[in-house]
C-alpha cells in the first residue's frame, strides 16, 4: 500500500511517496527524487495487562 505526504519533503517541499521494497520502508519525493530509508517498527517488548478489575465486569455495569 502506498501512502503520500504531501508538502513534506525536507530539501524541496514536494510530495513524499512512502512505499516498501524487499528489505525496509523507505520515502521518496516525487519531485527533487530525496530519498530517506525509515526506521522499522518494532513490537511491543511486554504484552498490554488487564487488571482482573476490569475484566470481571459485566459490559455496561458502572463499580459502585
Amino acid at each position: 500500500m502506498v501512502r503520500w505526504r504531501l508538502k513534506s519533503c525536507p530539501r524541496c517541499g514536494g510530495d513524499l511517496l512512502i512505499d516498501r521494497d524487499l528489505d525496509h520502508w523507505y520515502e521518496q519525493c516525487l519531485q527533487c527524487s530525496f530519498r530517506k530509508e525509515l526506521k522499522p517498527v518494532h513490537e511491543y517488548k511486554e504484552p498490554i495487562v488487564i487488571s482482573d478489575t476490569q475484566s470481571n465486569r459485566e459490559p455496561g455495569t458502572e463499580e459502585s
